[in-house]
Parts: C-alpha cells; structure tokens; sequence
C-alpha cells in the first residue's frame, strides 16, 4: 500500500535494517524518501545496498548519536514527515532473574529510545507545520502477562507516551498513532533469547499492509490506535 501520490514523503524508520521495519522500508522506499536507522552493521549494510536508500548507524539510547543523526537527515532532505518509531527488543522471565543490565537495556530501547528520537524530530516538524509519528507498540501495552514484567513496563510506558504527547501535539498538526501488534513472524523473541511458539503469528507483510492503512489517513479521521490480535493471541 502506497501513501497519497502528492508527493514524495521523508520516511524515517528506527530499527529499520530487521523483521518488521526492513519490511516497512521496502514497502515504502520505491514511492518515497526512506530512511532507516539500526544499530547493527551488517544488517544495515546489506539494507542499504539492497534497497539503495541512505541509513545510519545509531543507538537511539545514545542522546548525542541521536541528535546527529537527525541533524544530518535534515541537512539531506530538509525535513521529515513521517517518524515510524519502530526499535524495539524483547525480554521475558521474573524480574528477580533479570539482570540490572537487561532491564535499562529493555527500558532504553523501547521507552527512553523512542522518546530521544521523537524529541530530536519534534522541532522540524513543528516548523514545518506538519509530520506524523507512528510508534509500534504491542498488544503488551495494553494487557498483562506472566513473567513479562519488564517488557510490558517498557511498552505501557510507551502507551502513556503517545496518549499524552498526542494532546501536546494536535496544535502543531502533527498526529501520533499507535499501533498494537500481537505475535509477529521476526526474529524479536529469538534475538532477545526466548522461545515462542510462531506458527499462529502474524506474517510481517500482512502488519506492514496495516500501517500503511494507518499511514493513509489524514486529519481527524486518522486512526490514533490501533489493535492488531491474531486469533491465538497469548
């Protein structure tokens, strides 16, 4: 699913070499300006080149990267108009057994990550009058499961973020969505070291024809959240 044809829109993607947002930036890049961001080389590397679209190196929990990253997609493009804040790592178990380290590494990505990089857009788009902000949250934002204390933390955190900056940012006519997915077909889980059943998951293509529903939508009638279940949610 495209955007309005228009013109070509400035689409930065966090987390956008993996999974979901590689798929995002590949349903987008041929129609629009993409740009993703990652904290892994290789993967980074290889998007880039396959998709031939620029990417940065960037550790959203790193507030300098950050703010120079932004600086200079905007030296790039002059501005963004869509932020799909996408980054996002997983971790499971009672939260006597998690590490110190795991829990600021969970919180940092998913929360305090999404929040650096939404400040650092925040001024363009209030310049220029306009811009979107798409978080992909998770089902676990809104519900409570069994030892997923830390993840469900980092993501209602992230629901109470979105709600909030929502009635901050109406003025400025810049929209913030939320989109809440259940079980998804990526390497989350397998790269946060759990182990979940994945075949009643969502396929990533089908999630991707969802946000670009939600992209779609302009001014009142835009969708502010979203809930994504499949059938066999747990």
């Amino acid at each position: 699913m495209m955007l309005a044809k228009d013109n070509k829109k400035v689409i930065l993607i966090t987390g956008g070499s993996q999974g979901l947002g590689r798929a995002i930036a590949e349903n987008f890049h041929k129609g629009h300006h993409v740009v993703v961001l990652s904290n892994d080389v290789v993967s980074l590397e290889d998007t880039i080149k396959k998709l031939k679209c620029p990417g940065y190196f960037c550790d959203i929990t790193n507030a300098e990267q950050v703010q120079y990253t932004i600086s200079d997609i905007i030296k790039l493009f002059k501005r963004i108009d869509i932020l799909i804040n996408n980054a996002g790592i997983w971790t499971s178990g009672d939260l006597e057994e998690t590490s110190y380290n795991d829990i600021a590494r969970v919180i940092g990505v998913n929360t305090v990550g999404t929040m650096f990089i939404t400040k650092a857009v925040l001024p363009y788009m209030k310049k220029q009058g306009f811009g979107k902000i798409l978080n992909i949250n998770s089902v676990n934002g809104l519900d409570a499961k069994e030892k997923r204390s830390v993840y469900i933390a980092s993501k209602w955190a992230l629901t109470g973020f979105s709600k909030a900056l929502r009635e901050d940012l109406y003025k400025y006519n810049i929209q913030i969505m939320d989109l809440h997915p259940s079980l998804i077909k990526t390497t989350l889980f397998k790269n946060g070291n759990g182990k979940r059943d994945m075949s009643h998951a969502m396929d990533v293509e089908e999630v991707v024809k969802v946000i670009g529903f939600m992209l779609s939508f302009d001014g009142t009638s835009m969708p502010e959240s979203l809930v994504l279940k499949d059938m066999h949610y747990e």
